[in-house]
């Protein structure tokens, strides 16, 4: 018996199967995109800064006109620098190194305290939130808030109001904290485990074979909030993605890209738990990122350390809204370290990578 389907709508038929199919491949609740999803690059141009007292920074906060230039840890003061944007002058600098009341000994970000002209900065090692004025002529802090203890290990953390917190936990395949001030759990959510899921991992290694702290260190990297504590991101250093994180419903989008490998790495041990051993020949994916209110950026490497200030192919940034549409690329002109975005007047600030390093911007 002949079909009584034309061959014209089995052609349709097949068609929208075949595009049903490789949808549901990548339908995992998570984004993907490549080099050839990314539009046009949008070339930009740096004007280099050159304040003597910046010595050897490493990151940038932009709060009311001012850019907050903090250094790499040292055991000298002037943890970090006040400069008037508008003016370009220098404001003074603030920070005394130590452990002593209103001391810090180095700092790892910055972030808005929501209280008028007052940041907080933040210590990895002691876990210690310092609050600064930056009105005021004092080196030291006024206030200062040790990161509650929890029963996971948290290596990133940032303030979601006056009085919680976002962590990333790395000991157990629970991916992310909301929790309290006094350090109350508000609540637990992701999964580590997720991030395996359709993943080649090299030498052969399958999923069953890693245990959560291995994974979780594959896939570190920077936690960063918006300056309204509405929008959280984190972005992977050895990996190409970025988590876009919802506290108020408690989810996590995921975007991979723009390539979809992870580098090759061996196992060691340390302490009983699982670590990973990348090669020499590994690469910075992403760098930094920054969050805004309707869209955040993310600084792209691609490449290795060593290779970070070669002229060719520098630092790249891309922009997306929450949704994870790709929005713009921006390609520097200048290797940078941490950045900023001002929105207002359309310019990034960043810290450059070279024997003078100091803060350059960039207008878009």
């Amino acid at each position: 018996m002949k079909s009584t389907i034309p061959t014209k709508a089995l052609y349709l038929l097949s068609i929208i199967l075949l595009f049903s199919t490789c949808i549901q491949k990548v339908s995992d609740g998570a984004i993907y995109f490549t080099e050839k999803d990314l539009p046009k690059a949008i070339d930009l141009k740096g004007v280099k800064y050159s304040f003597p007292q910046i010595i050897n920074p490493i990151g940038v906060f932009l709060k009311d006109g001012k850019a907050i230039v903090f250094e790499r840890k040292s055991l000298t003061n002037d943890k970090f620098h006040i400069i008037d944007l508008k003016t370009e002058m220098y404001i003074q600098s603030k920070g005394v190194d130590g452990l002593g009341p209103g001391e810090i000994t180095v700092i790892s970000k910055i972030e808005n305290s929501g209280d008028g002209d007052k940041i907080w900065t933040y210590d990895p090692e002691q876990r210690v939130f310092s609050k600064f004025n930056l009105g005021d002529t004092s080196k030291l802090a006024e206030e200062q808030f040790r990161a509650p203890e929890t029963a996971s290990y948290i290596t990133e953390v940032v303030w979601t109001s006056d009085t919680t917190l976002l962590g990333n936990a790395v000991d157990g395949w629970t991916k992310y904290l909301h929790l309290s001030n006094s350090g109350d759990t508000l609540a637990l959510f992701s999964d580590w485990k997720d991030m395996t899921k359709g993943k080649e991992f090299p030498r052969g290694l399958k999923a069953n074979d890693m245990d959560a702290n291995l994974v979780s260190n594959v896939f570190q990297g920077p936690l960063r909030a918006s300056l309204d504590k509405r929008h959280f991101v984190k972005i992977g250093k050895s990996v190409d993605y970025l988590d876009v994180i919802d506290i108020q419903n408690q989810q996590v989008k995921t975007i991979y890209g723009p390539t979809q490998e992870i580098q090759d790495f061996k196992i060691s041990l340390w302490d009983g738990y699982q670590m990973p051993v990348f090669s020499n020949e590994r690469t910075t994916r992403y760098s930094d990122a920054f969050a805004e209110k309707n869209s955040f950026y993310a600084l792209f490497r691609g490449k290795p350390y060593r290779e970070l200030s070669d002229p060719d192919n520098l630092n790249r940034i891309f922009e997306f809204d929450y949704d994870g549409n790709i929005l713009n690329q921006y390609q520097l002109d200048y290797p940078i370290f941490g950045f900023a975005v001002d929105e207002e007047n359309k310019a990034i600030y960043g810290l450059t990578v070279d024997r003078e390093p100091n803060l350059v911007r960039f207008d878009y």
